[in-house]
Order: C-alpha cells, then sequence, then structure tokens
C-alpha cells in the first residue's frame, strides 16, 4: 500500500500555515477544497475551530442553497411552460389548418393550396368561416353610441368564439399580409430570351423588396388600400421566417372585415384583380386567440413561399404563452400565489448565489476561472441575468404597446400585436432551456460529497476540457461528410436538402436515426465509398478515440482515489455532519488532533507548579469542583444503600426537594473573584496536569487564552515545562561530542573511511542547529536589551519620583515652619 505524503498533497499547503493564519478567514472558501476534496483530513473536521470545518460546514451551506435553487428553479420552469400551454398551440393549429389526426398520422386542408389561385380558394372557403363560427356578422365598437349595456345603441356582448367548443376567443383583427419583389432586379435575362420573356423577378431579400402602389387601373376605391405598402410601424407586425428567407414585418395589408359574407367578397374581389401575381413572394397570415379556461394566448402564423424558382412551401406555427407573461403587474394579481411568487423567490436565491460567487471570486482570483464547477457557476448566473432582462424588457414593451392596453384588447377592429413579440417569448424559453440543463449539469459537482459518485464526478472534470478540444476535431470531420452528402445527395425532401440538414444528419447517424435509402442508389459508387469511409473514420478511429479518453480518466482517477482512501478512509462531509451535530447539542469531540496538537509522549503532562498561578487556582477549583460531585454521587449510592437496607430509620414524608439538597453541584467560581488559596506546599509540587485536562480548560475559559497567549495545551507545556533531567546543558552536549568523536574514530580504525564530505545530511542538521542557536542567541540578546531598557527607564523614573518626593519633603517642612510661627506670635 502507497503511504499518502503529505507534502505531494494538493492541500498540503495547509500544513505550511502559521497558526494566525490557520485560525483567521485568509483561506475560508478556498475552491481548492472542493477540486481536492477526497484530500482533506478528516482529524481535522473534528476540531470546530480548524479551517477544515469552517470550509467543510461553508461547502455544506453551499449545497443546500444552491438545493434550495434548483427546486424552485425547476417549479418555475414547469409551471412557464406546462401542458396546456402545447395542448393550446396544438389545438389552435388543428383548427385554423383544418388538420384532422388519426392512427395512420396527421391530414391538413392547408397542405392542399399548391398555387395562388388555391391560397385564394382555401381563403375564402376554408380559412374565413372558421373566424365566424358564432356569429356571421360583428358590430364594431367605434360606431357604438355607449359602452355602457344600460344606455341605448350600446354592443352587446358577442365574444368572437371560434371552434365548436367554444373555448378560445378570437383577440382582435385577423391580418393577411404580402410580400412582394421589384421587376428585373437581383436578377438578369439572357439576350436571346428577351423576346420570350422579358421581365424577371428575382428571390426575395431586403433590397428588391417592391414598397410602391401596384394596383391595376380601374381598381375599386375600396380595394386600393390593400395595394399600397406599409411599414412594420404602421402593421405592428415583426420578422416571420419561412423556408426561403425571413420576411419583415412591412407589406401590403388586408383585414378581414366583421362579417363572413364581406370577408368571402372581399377575397373574391381581390383575386379577380390580381392581388397575388407573379412579382408575390410570401402570403403570411396571422391570427391571435386566447382561451379563458387556462388564460393562455396563442399566436398562429401560415407562411405561403412563391419562391422564383416557382412552387408553393407552406409553413405554419404557432406560439403560446400564458396571459401573466404579458405583465408583473397581471401575475402578482391573477397568480400572485404560483408562478409569480416562484420568479420571485428565485430571483431571491439567485441574488445570494451572486454575492457568494462574488465572496468566491475575490477570495480566489484567477483560480476561480480554472475551476470547472466555478465556470458553470457564471454560466447560471449569466444565463438566469439574460433571462430576467428579457421578461422586464417585454413586460416594459407590453405595457408601452397602445393595441395592448386592456382597453382596446377587445375591439376586433385593432389588431392585437402578439406576433411580433414571439421570437421574444421563444428565445427567452429556450435561453430558459439552456438554463434548466446547466442547473441539473451542476448538480453533479455535489455528488462529489458522496463517497459512491465521486470517481465518476472527478471523470467528468478532468476529461471535459480534452473531450471539448476532440469535439472540434471531431465537428471538422462530420462537417466535411455533411458538405460532401449535401452536393452528392441533397434533395428537397430528404436530410440532405441543406447543410445544416445535412450536419444534423451525420451527427445522429451513430444512433440509427437516418433514412440512408437517397444514398444507396442502384448503380452509385460514391455512396458505399462516402459510407464506408464514414464508418471507418468516426466509428472505428474517432469515437474509440473519444472513449479512450474517458477510460484512462476514469483509471487515472480510481487509482488516485484508492490510494487516498487507504489514508482518508472516513468521508469528510459524514464527519463534518456528526461533529456539527454534536456541537449543536454542547459536546465536543476530543481525540482527534494532529500530532503537532499532541505533541511527544514527553509533553502530555506538566507540574502544576511550574503552571501561571491563575491556571493553578483555576485547576485547584475544577478539582475541588470534581471531588465534590464525587463526593456527593458517593453520598447519595451510601443514603440510597442505607434507604434500602433500614428504611424504618428514615422519614418517608421528606419532600423530594429536601432529599436533592445535597445533589446540587456548587455553581463555577469566576476566574477574577478567586482569591489566591494555594494548598499545601508539598501538594502542589506533586500533582500533574494531563494536557487533556489542560486543554479543556482553555477552551471552557476564554481568560486562560488571552493569559496564556494561545489555544493550544501542548505549547503551553513546552513554555513552562521545565527541565527535570539536571546538569549544564553546555556539559551535556560536549559531552555528546565527544562520544560521538569516539565512535566515529573506533569505525574509521575497522577500516571505514568516513569524512564530512560524504555526509551532506549530518552538515545541513549541524547547519540547521547553528542557524537555530544563532538565532535563539539573537532573541535572546535582544529581549535582554529590552529588559535593560525597560529598567533603565523605570530607573530613571524612581530617581525623577524621589527628586519630586524630596521637594515635597522640603516644601511641607517650610510650611509646616511658616505655620508654627504664625501661631506663636
Amino acid at each position: 500500500m502507497a503511504k499518502h505524503d503529505d507534502q505531494q498533497s494538493p492541500l498540503g499547503f495547509l500544513d505550511r500555515l502559521l497558526d494566525d493564519e490557520r485560525d483567521s478567514n485568509l483561506h475560508l472558501g478556498d475552491l481548492r477544497f472542493w477540486k481536492h476534496y477526497e484530500h482533506i483530513r478528516t482529524p481535522q473536521v473534528y476540531r470546530t475551530t480548524s479551517l477544515e470545518y469552517r470550509n467543510m460546514k461553508l461547502m455544506f451551506c453551499e449545497a443546500v442553497l444552491y438545493t434550495l435553487f434548483l427546486i424552485i428553479l425547476t417549479s418555475f420552469i414547469v409551471m412557464h411552460r406546462s401542458g396546456s400551454i402545447y395542448e393550446s398551440r396544438r389545438q389552435q393549429l388543428d383548427y385554423w389548418g383544418g388538420c384532422t389526426r388519426t392512427i395512420d398520422g396527421r391530414t391538413c386542408t392547408v397542405d392542399q393550396v399548391r398555387s395562388q389561385e388555391a391560397l385564394m380558394t382555401w381563403l375564402r372557403e376554408d380559412f374565413a368561416p372558421k373566424a365566424f363560427t358564432e356569429h356571421d356578422m360583428l358590430l364594431p365598437i367605434a360606431s357604438s353610441v355607449s359602452l355602457f349595456r344600460l344606455q341605448s345603441g350600446s354592443v352587446a356582448w358577442t365574444p368572437r368564439y371560434v371552434g365548436d367548443t367554444k373555448t378560445s376567443v378570437l383577440v382582435g383583427a385577423v391580418r393577411i399580409r404580402q410580400l412582394r419583389v421589384q421587376y428585373n432586379q437581383d436578377c438578369s435575362i439572357v439576350d436571346d430570351f428577351r423576346d420570350i420573356h422579358k421581365d424577371c423577378f428575382g428571390k426575395y431579400s431586403p433590397g428588391v423588396e417592391s414598397k410602391l402602389p401596384w394596383h391595376p387601373e380601374w381598381t375599386p376605391m375600396h380595394l386600393q388600400a390593400h395595394y399600397k405598402w406599409y411599414d412594420s410601424s404602421q402593421t405592428e407586425q415583426g420578422d416571420t421566417a419561412g423556408f426561403h428567407g425571413t420576411y419583415p414585418g412591412s407589406g401590403f395589408v388586408l383585414d378581414l372585415p366583421l362579417n363572413l359574407t364581406g370577408a368571402q367578397t372581399r377575397l373574391k374581389e381581390l383575386e379577380d384583380w390580381a392581388w397575388l401575381d407573379q412579382r408575390t413572394r410570401a402570403v403570411i397570415i396571422e391570427v391571435n386567440t386566447l382561451n379563458p379556461n387556462v388564460n393562455i394566448f396563442v399566436n398562429t402564423k401560415f407562411v405561403f413561399e412563391f419562391p422564383a424558382t416557382g412552387g408553393v412551401y407552406i409553413k405554419y406555427d404557432a406560439t403560446s404563452f400564458r396571459s401573466i407573461a404579458m405583465s408583473f403587474a397581471v401575475a402578482a394579481t391573477d397568480d400572485s400565489g404560483g408562478e409569480f411568487i416562484t420568479l420571485v423567490a428565485v430571483t431571491a436565491l439567485f441574488f445570494l448565489l451572486l454575492a457568494y460567487t462574488i465572496f468566491l471570486i475575490v477570495k480566489n482570483g484567477s483560480r476561480f476561472f480554472t475551476y470547472f464547477w466555478a465556470v458553470m457557476d457564471l454560466i447560471i448566473l449569466a444565463l438566469y441575468f439574460v433571462v430576467c432582462c428579457m421578461f422586464l424588457a417585454r413586460a416594459s414593451e407590453f405595457d408601452d404597446e397602445p393595441n395592448m392596453q386592456p382597453e382596446v384588447l377587445a375591439d376586433p377592429e385593432m389588431f392585437f400585436p402578439i406576433g411580433k413579440f414571439a421570437p421574444q417569448f421563444e428565445l427567452s424559453n429556450q435561453i430558459l432551456a439552456c438554463l434548466g440543463v446547466a442547473a441539473w449539469l451542476k448538480v453533479l459537482k455535489y455528488f462529489t460529497l458522496a463517497e459512491l459518485f465521486a470517481g465518476y464526478v472527478r471523470v467528468i472534470e478532468r476529461c471535459i476540457v480534452n473531450l471539448l478540444l476532440f469535439s472540434a476535431l471531431l465537428f471538422l470531420v462530420l462537417f466535411g461528410f455533411a458538405v460532401a452528402l449535401h452536393l452528392g445527395y441533397g434533395a428537397d425532401d430528404n436530410y440532405f436538402g441543406s447543410i445544416w440538414g445535412s450536419l444534423v444528419a451525420v451527427i445522429v447517424a451513430p444512433a440509427s436515426g437516418v433514412e440512408l435509402a437517397p444514398i444507396f442508389v442502384s448503380g452509385d459508387l460514391l455512396g458505399p465509398l462516402l459510407i464506408f469511409t464514414y464508418i471507418v473514420l468516426v466509428f472505428l478511429l474517432l469515437l474509440n478515440i473519444f472513449m479512450a479518453i474517458c477510460v484512462e480518466t476514469y483509471s487515472v482517477c480510481t487509482y488516485e482515489l484508492n490510494e487516498v482512501k487507504a489514508v482518508n478512509k472516513a468521508n469528510p462531509m459524514l464527519v463534518f455532519i456528526w461533529t456539527y451535530l454534536n456541537a449543536v447539542r454542547g459536546v465536543k469531540l476530543v481525540g482527534k488532533e494532529t500530532e503537532e496538537d499532541r505533541g511527544t509522549p514527553a509533553e502530555q503532562q506538566i507540574a502544576l507548579s511550574a503552571l501561571p498561578e491563575a491556571i493553578q487556582m483555576r485547576y485547584m477549583e475544577e478539582r475541588r469542583k470534581m471531588n465534590d460531585i464525587v463526593s456527593n454521587a458517593l453520598a447519595a449510592i451510601e443514603d440510597a444503600k442505607r434507604r434500602r437496607n433500614e428504611p424504618e430509620l428514615y422519614n418517608t414524608s421528606m419532600t423530594g426537594e429536601e432529599e436533592d439538597d445535597g445533589d446540587d453541584v456548587v455553581p463555577p467560581t469566576p476566574l477574577h473573584d478567586l482569591r489566591p488559596q494555594p494548598p499545601e506546599e508539598e501538594n502542589v509540587h506533586m500533582m500533574l496536569v494531563h494536557r487533556v485536562q489542560l486543554q479543556r480548560m482553555l477552551e471552557d475559559h476564554p481568560v486562560i487564552q488571552e493569559i496564556c497567549g494561545t489555544r493550544k495545551a501542548v505549547e503551553v507545556i513546552r513554555r513552562f515545562q521545565v527541565d527535570s533531567a539536571g546538569g549544564d546543558p553546555y556539559d551535556m552536549v560536549a559531552k555528546l561530542q565527544e562520544s560521538i568523536a569516539k565512535k566515529l574514530h573506533e569505525l574509521e580504525e575497522q577500516g571505514m573511511d568516513l569524512t564530512f564530505d560524504e555526509m551532506e545530511a549530518l552538515k545541513a542538521v549541524s547547519q540547521e542547529l547553528h542557524s537555530a542557536l544563532t538565532e535563539s542567541q539573537r532573541e535572546w540578546r535582544a529581549e535582554l536589551l529590552s529588559v535593560l531598557q525597560m529598567a533603565s527607564l523605570l530607573s530613571k523614573a524612581l530617581i525623577d519620583l524621589t527628586n519630586q518626593l524630596a521637594k515635597v519633603q522640603i516644601n511641607h517642612d517650610r510650611l509646616t515652619t511658616g505655620g508654627g510661627a504664625d501661631l506663636r506670635s
């Protein structure tokens, strides 16, 4: 079994600390206790004043605080993204898209749109009726005489329920918007084809977007507004991502009228007057609904793209969120006991963790950023800070948005601009998801405190950097395969149609999650060659290297942990918990000191007479108390025996208080109230005080610590112990030197050629002894000089005092003589 070397231990610096440094908070919060937890010496943890015990206490409190933070954070995430949110989103997508779900899958009527004419037909015959399920006509609030129901001309409460079950209410207007491109911009026609095709229309980009009115001649006046371009600040809409680009919130707008007949008629008129043509690149439909049963808003978007290459690409998605996410005032009022209070609790714990992290940075300096879990702390704090900032910014924008105010929320002619906040909701949810992963990943740090999982956590800590560096090389190789597969087998109906899709495919291919049928085409050699190369490089080489890094790190960590366990068999955290529980009960665990604190066998006791008088008095006082306790106990035992043997001699009517009078312990007398009452001279010189007794006195009486200037009993014994060997020390040293010289001479006579040049260790010891003696002499001389200086000052002061007393005597004699003469006269 290997012997543990304290000098090579990562926590060996603790042995080089001075007592004042150990008792201070200089190394409190040092991350090396976390990094090398298994090297913490458990005997030191039994001492409640040790640096190890205080750091273990700090680590335990950190674990408890983070566990509480994680529980509340997880509760907040679960409340923030409940199952009702996903169900509301699915219901709205199925409703507006005309989708039906069967065992075989999901079919939607919107997927049948294949042209601009089919789109206008779908809008008129399928989409528009879904916006008027209960009432075919709605009255605008702007034309109402009054908003109060009791007055004539007021509009009755007619919520725009959508769906058969009346679970969702249509909020605001339904807005249809198209984006167009300019003539002959970002495209060109070959000269030979100009006679056939005069104008070209490129793909959409912000630079070629058409912004001019373009209605055909003789277009009716009530339709011309739909041929006018509006900026995003006027449309109240945000960016929308499609398959062929990202489309801004500007465009040519159509809001569905408030009656079904009018809506269908308007759509038909726009179709007849070519509102959609070959310059149209995208049509975006945005619908906002509210489910009052669960207080969830859903923003549904349909994107119909008409790229320059032809065809129709359909993308539809929905963003759902709880209404309390719009305003903190709404959250505090309507959900004070749920998500809002959880958010407040998480934020409070976040600030505690932030303060603790700043404390650790101050304590550790640049060393803080070299610890993996410390970096994870910074990531967690940064992510939550970003989430909080996004919540505050979003609530502020909602409050500043005129169309989001409660006064206009029910107006069917006003557009409810939730869509432009949808990217913020999605981004905050993504950051919150990353926060959840990072927060739960950091739990592994606290599994270090459990001996069963400590080895696995050490493997993660040590190989994470190597794995990240190797992952960069693996990513380059996978990206090369992604490019090759994209160029060779890319199509619009498989994963390899884009670089990103191809990269995802090669990443998840080891998990058998990719359909490789497009690659294995009959008669094609490129596909099998790429797959064979992929298997050789990725499966047989790179992934095995990946595993080899983990195996090597695991082997090294397991060996090191076994070596440490041979010395420190107890778990430091379990020892701390046991010590802390005993300390709470007032029990101090003894016998767990270091060898330095215990001292040598010759330093385990000291004569009572060698100690200061204050310690002698305290010892005798404690001794008398102990003797009184023993005497009272023995007397009580004898009395109990006599009661059992001779009960007729005792009065049975004696009260319990009288029986217990003899058991009272004499309260301890304060040290400053004691008067010198030394015992007999021969008893004091014969008494011996053990180190454990002296240590207990030092711990129980801080005054004695101030008198001795230390907390350790062994140092008190070393300071006041008198050498009882007798004799002159210099004579003893001379005899020892003579004995050593004689033995060396005998060894040389026997043929052993010994020279002092070969005894480097003896030289070093001699030099150290000489230096120590020289330093002791220097200190002794300095102390003696200080004593002589103080004696000189005291002598001068006494001389001055004597002279002043002489003057006082002379003045007194003169006063007496003068007073007597006056009395006689």
